[in-house]
């Protein structure tokens, strides 16, 4: 796999727009981008729920795009338009439509306007997929250790749930890049605050350190985007002694010294 291809977010764009921009006209759209999005096609036909959320993130990258070239030399009008006809295959108000009906707004100029883009926009650092699937390979070994013990409801639900952000933050990377993996450590975070006091038994605290061993893999994995950040170092810490969650934040936010 070419790690370039999530380089920036005008590479993470064209990537999914060359891929649907070769979908058969008569497939619904809801399929179209259920498929390129990595989910079921068949299941995204019947609720298109998490095809929607998914297209808002790839919406929120058409406007980083725009936002990034306008802080270029180039001029709008090179590329604002392409992005424009991008936005409306992305925000499509009827996802059962068929596909011939926002296909035509992905031409060959669409496509190289993006193509210019994800050539003048600078790198951000890349990730290895492969570095990433063996942390989604921890989560599900991990999960099935977990639903297989007797916990109580509170510690299983908040363990389980702190793997699937953790699997989310990296399904979400070919959308966002590494952004997904940093809103991952935030949203554990503050799951963890809201839910630490539940960990009091030592066998909860195990399993919350073996849960702290796979947040510390996607630390690492995670590379130039959270490898030094103060947060998803914090939080690693924190989950892994499951203190009181009061005490931890308190500690925590008493030893930060703003950059």
């Amino acid at each position: 796999m070419n790690l370039n291809e999530y380089a920036n977010p005008a590479k993470r764009l064209l990537r999914f727009v060359e891929q649907v921009s070769h979908k058969p006209d008569q497939v619904s759209t809801v399929q179209v981008w259920a498929d390129a999005l990595g989910l079921d096609p068949q299941i995204a036909n019947n609720d298109p729920h998490q095809v929607l959320i998914k297209l808002k993130l790839l919406r929120e990258e058409v406007d980083l795009v725009e936002k990034l070239m306008a802080e270029t030399p180039f001029s709008a009008q090179l590329y604002a338009p392409y992005l424009d006809r991008v936005r409306r295959t992305i925000s499509v108000p009827n996802s059962s439509a068929g596909w011939s009906n926002y296909k035509q707004n992905l031409q060959a100029d669409t496509l190289l306007a993006l193509r210019y883009c994800s050539e003048i926009l600078p790198p951000e650092p890349e990730l290895a997929m492969e570095d990433l699937q063996s942390v989604l390979d921890k989560v599900s070994e991990l999960r099935l250790e977990i639903e297989s013990l007797t916990l109580s409801r509170g510690v299983r639900d908040f363990l389980l749930r702190q793997l699937d952000i953790i699997e989310n933050g990296i399904h979400d990377y070919p959308i966002k890049g590494g952004s997904a993996i940093k809103n991952a450590f935030k949203e554990g975070f503050a799951d963890f605050a809201s839910n630490a006091y539940s960990l009091e038994k030592e066998a909860d605290k195990a399993e919350a350190s073996k849960v702290a061993r796979v947040w510390g893999a996607l630390q690492i994995a995670g590379k130039g985007f959270v490898e030094t950040d103060r947060i998803a170092t914090a939080y690693v810490h924190l989950i892994e002694k499951g203190q009181n969650a009061s005490q931890a934040l308190i500690g925590w936010f008493n030893s930060y010294e703003p950059a």
